[in-house]
């Protein structure tokens, strides 16, 4: 298990992704999908989206400039958090460390699990998210991320003429999902 917190490439993937909505939840409708039409959505959703990954990873990696946008992107939310009475940088800290520890392969699988569940790994999972609920409507973040997910998307056009396509068919296959999802669960509240 891994643990998330906000990073640059974090901040990066979630503003192209954020035009492609929840791709997690996707993915696992996709598992409970009857396929029907046309071959497997799920396996072409998984498809779509490296194809997606690789071509913004291969922007940024052209395009320094992405990077140091989205690394003032980053110093503007840690900023705005603190501003907002939250340590960010401190549970970032705490985080990264935890998350070095969880890279040592000698460490048990139960030795990983009680690392995670600590206390101060915990508390520092939920001061960020509390965080990042606090700045999630502050204009200036929102200004900044919309200029950054425009910035990376010219880029990844540049990479892949066909980016938006592959976008397209992505929030395609995820509605023709939730739909297969709807109608299988029936009510659901």
């Amino acid at each position: 298990m891994k643990i998330r917190y906000p990073s640059l490439a974090g901040l990066i993937a979630a503003a192209a992704l954020a035009l492609a909505s929840p791709l997690a939840m996707a993915q696992g409708m996709g598992q409970q999908g009857q396929g029907g039409q046309g071959g497997d959505p799920q396996m072409e959703m998984q498809q779509l989206q490296q194809t997606l990954a690789e071509t913004q990873q291969q922007a940024i990696e052209n395009n320094p400039d992405l990077e140091q946008k989205g690394e003032a992107l980053e110093n503007l939310v840690l900023d705005k958090m603190e501003a907002a009475g939250y340590q960010p940088r401190r549970d970032l800290e705490t985080l990264e460390s935890a998350e070095e520890q969880l890279r040592d392969p000698d460490l048990s699988a139960e030795e990983r699990q009680e690392l995670i569940q600590t206390e101060e790994v915990q508390q520092a999972q939920m001061n960020l998210q509390e965080a990042q609920q606090a700045v999630a409507q502050d204009e200036e973040i929102l200004e900044a991320q919309e200029a950054l997910r425009e910035d990376l998307m010219a880029a990844m056009r540049q990479e892949n003429a066909d980016i938006d396509d592959v976008i397209e068919r992505m929030q395609s296959l995820q509605q023709q999902m939730q739909q297969q999802q709807g109608g299988q669960g029936g009510m659901m509240r």
